[in-house]
């Protein structure tokens, strides 16, 4: 007869549906604090929220840890948790079939789930586990750097201990010979050198072993929701929040709208309470793992930025209930939230989905339009901006220069296909005119209808990143009007930054027409063949991806395509979505400064490094950053933009333009 009664298994469900409540509580603890942030777009309406709701992520990345892959060690601990964990709950659910009459320990089933599947997940589990809580014991950097959460390792030890009572329990059950099992192998074999010692059937003792185990498991499970390990809660349920699109995408600003009763008009973020509930979310959901930090440009190279940092302080101050504390945003430091590059590798390494750089360019816009406050380099290209059209100081380029020499046309309403948008880094910078003056070349060559504008303009991206929001809805609304006016249906980009926020955006400022980055149309002209192009098998080019391209906008296999066709592609260690950023996103272009190292003379060293004779990149900006960084490693020119490798390996070059 069994040594455990229904009366046990009454107590353990009136235990466990009390550890049920006290998750519940935890939780309920953590939503009333996210719901003091503000709410989101479109989330007062239930279609709002299924709108939101990414059934993709929440499988993928919440439950499945998919952005763990490229850490196979770590993604193969957490699968085995994972799927010990289903087939542990699944086993326990079965059990419970067997006080209505279900024969769930007999036949196929009662051996494959209830007995080896059990079995196995056990064993899985702890080793899962244990690789954790030795992993976190030997100090690593990422863990530590930015802020050491406490409490992973309690609750993970106290994993470790319910799972071997488990096993302690049914060496005990099975040492008694009425328990057949053939699945059980690790408790047959416990429960034989229990016999071995002289320890045999004993009721008490497995009742004992049993009530050993099940108050651990019951205390673990009423710990989650206050500990670290609600993140295996909270993670999930951030991952089905998380954006659809790629990148960061920064909320839009309503200037015209009346502040709340009893606020004063206040932009950005200077408190907890100023951000969204998905942001207070990620705080809440931050595994303090430091992923962000390994990746982050401005962290790597010695700068004061630690994305780690902002989400944890973030974090404190959001369990202590400081929602208002405008403390916050100077403990974070100006210097920091300008570090950031906007290049998005911390959204894209998260694996609880969260997105520290939308949170500090939050920041950003409070310190630019509440405080006046930025680094001066930026502040002098930000008036730039706004008094001469473009960011550009000191330039001595005229916005005419790269076309001399061409006949280019303009774009004329009704007749011209495609505008091709020259923008302010083109314009202004010699190196990036260039670029113009090949695409002209492929342009002219595939016999594309396209045309430009009579004067330079800027989308205001570096205004937007900078933290100017109201310049760039100022710049951005005088173009949509004009690009009305003239009935522009079809824009080339040469920059990533203008692409993005042409194609990011305008559309919520009421643009309605198609921008193709340069490289994606001139890997569409090569494979349609308008474009013939000779390629030199021997040539080695490697590609670095824009951030605002690859990270932001999944453009990846286009460029690549293109300069397939003209040379050998050599891949650098960093590439893709993981790619290295040049370091002149987010206004770093006129900053960037501090640090041991400067970000793209790292992301250049590591081209170099490939063996490739060419360096290739389709975003201007990229192109002025790695060209600057190029000049270290000999005069001889190394980079260069996709355009202008594709435009040489045309033929009969003298006859065209």
């Amino acid at each position: 007869m069994s040594a455990i009664s229904a009366l046990d298994y009454t107590i353990l469900a009136l235990l466990l549906a009390a550890a049920l409540a006290s998750v519940l509580l935890g939780l309920k603890r953590r939503a009333a604090l996210i719901a003091e942030g503000r709410a989101l777009p479109g989330a007062a309406a239930p279609a709002g929220w299924r709108e939101r709701f990414n059934l993709r992520a929440f499988a993928s990345r919440g439950l499945l840890t998919s952005r763990l892959k490229k850490r196979p060690v770590a993604g193969l601990a957490h699968g085995v948790m994972f799927g010990g964990a289903v087939v542990a709950i699944l086993g326990h659910a079965g059990f419970a079939l067997s006080f209505v009459g279900v024969p769930v320990y007999e036949g196929r089933f009662g051996f494959l789930v209830m007995e080896l599947g059990r079995e196995l997940a056990g064993i899985l589990m702890f080793a899962g586990v244990a690789f954790f809580v030795v992993r976190r014991l030997m100090c690593i950097e990422r863990l530590n750097t930015g802020g050491f959460r406490r409490g992973f390792v309690a609750m993970e030890l106290l994993f470790l201990v319910t799972i071997l009572a488990g096993f302690a329990a049914e060496a005990f059950r099975l040492a008694n010979p009425q328990y057949a099992s053939r699945g059980e192998f690790l408790g047959l074999v416990l429960a034989s050198g229990l016999r071995e010692i002289g320890v045999g059937p004993h009721a008490v003792a497995t009742h004992l072993a049993w009530w050993l185990h099940a108050l651990l498991g019951v205390a673990f499970i009423g710990l989650i929701a206050h500990t670290p390990l609600s993140h295996m809660l909270l993670a999930p349920a951030n991952a089905a929040l998380a954006r659809r699109r790629s990148g960061i995408t920064l909320a839009p600003i309503d200037f015209d709208a009346d502040p709340p009763e009893g606020e004063e008009i206040s932009f950005g973020a200077a408190k907890l309470a100023d951000l969204d509930r998905k942001k207070l979310l990620d705080f809440s959901a931050c595994l303090w793992c430091g992923r962000c930090q390994e990746v982050c440009p401005a962290a790597q190279t010695g700068k004061a930025l630690s994305p780690k940092k902002v989400m944890t302080t973030c974090a404190t101050y959001l369990e202590n209930g400081r929602l208002d504390d405008v403390a916050l945003i100077d403990e974070i430091g100006l210097q920091a939230v300008f570090d950031c590059t906007t290049c998005a590798a911390c959204v894209e390494e998260c694996p609880a989905s969260n997105s520290p750089a939308e949170t500090i360019l939050e920041f950003r816009r409070h310190f630019v339009m509440d405080r006046s406050e930025m680094p001066d380099t930026l502040a002098l290209a930000n008036r730039n901006l706004e008094s001469r059209g473009h960011p550009f100081v000191g330039t001595a380029a005229n916005p005419d220069d790269w076309r001399k020499g061409l006949d280019v046309p303009f774009f004329e309403a009704g007749k011209t296909e495609y505008l091709l948008w020259i923008g302010c880094s083109v314009a202004f910078e010699p190196r990036a005119q260039e670029v113009a003056r090949a695409m002209v070349r492929i342009l002219e060559t595939a016999g594309v209808s396209y045309g430009i504008l009579a004067e330079s303009r800027c989308t205001g991206d570096p205004a937007k990143m900078a933290g100017d929001e109201m310049q760039f809805v100022e710049i951005a609304q005088a173009n949509i009007e004009d690009f009305r006016e003239r009935k522009i249906q079809k824009v080339i980009t040469m920059c990533a930054h203008c692409f993005n926020s042409f194609d990011r955006y305008y559309p919520e400022l009421g643009a309605d027409w198609q921008t193709i980055p340069h490289s994606v149309l001139i890997d569409q002209l090569i494979t349609d063949g308008r474009l013939k192009v000779v390629r030199n098998d021997a040539e080695k080019i490697t590609f670095h991806d824009p951030c605002y391209l690859g990270r932001h906008n999944d453009i990846l296999s286009e460029p690549r395509r293109a300069l397939g066709a003209v040379a050998q592609l050599i891949e650098m260690p960093r590439n893709r979505k993981d790619s290295f950023c040049c370091g002149a996103g987010g206004g770093n272009y006129w900053g960037g400064k501090g640090g041991t190292a400067r970000i793209n003379d790292v992301r250049m060293q590591e081209a170099v490094d490939t063996g490739a004779a060419k360096v290739a990149t389709s975003c201007s900006f990229c192109l002025l950053m790695l060209t600057s960084s190029a000049s270290k490693h000999g005069e001889e020119r190394r980079v260069f933009d996709v355009a202008e490798l594709v435009a040489e390996s045309l033929p009969a070059r003298a006859e065209t333009v």
